[in-house]
């Protein structure tokens, strides 16, 4: 029978435990990208509301995109390039510099130009508020 020696053991078990407890990572903070940061990005067109009805996509004449690309952390500028389907004439097409972009907390945003909203975003869904030529307003959904 080996005879074991514990005075040999027991400095090698603490010195293992200490490299093990000590090699685990520390928690670091996250920082919170900020508001603009947050929503800038390509959002692709999904839907029309017009006269009360929403359509989906693919059942509107409409294809396109909207891409809100950051400026400072509260303003972005806004490309939008929303087209007909059929003849692929302009239906929004367009930029917009120097938006304002308020948090509104939950993944909720604002957008704003000349202290008028203009537009939502909610988690991934952008929403854009308009009026027709007729004065009957509609609103455009893009998903990021």
């Amino acid at each position: 029978m080996k005879n074991i020696n514990y005075f040999r053991i027991i400095p090698l078990l603490i010195i293992l435990m200490t490299g093990v407890l000590s090699s685990c990572k520390k928690d670091k903070d996250i920082i919170a990208p900020d508001a603009a940061t947050a929503i800038a990005g390509q959002y692709g067109y999904s839907e029309l509301t017009y006269n009360g009805k929403t359509l989906p996509a693919n059942q509107t004449d409409l294809k396109g995109s909207v891409t809100l690309n950051r400026q400072t952390s509260t303003q972005v500028e806004i490309s939008l390039d929303i087209r007909m389907k059929s003849s692929n004439s302009e239906f929004l097409v367009g930029s917009l510099d120097d938006v304002e972009v308020a948090d509104k907390g939950d993944g909720n945003y604002s957008l704003s130009y000349e202290g008028e909203e203009f537009a939502q975003i909610k988690g991934k869904k952008l929403t854009f508020k308009g009026e027709d030529v007729d004065g009957v307003p509609f609103t455009i959904g893009a998903t990021k």
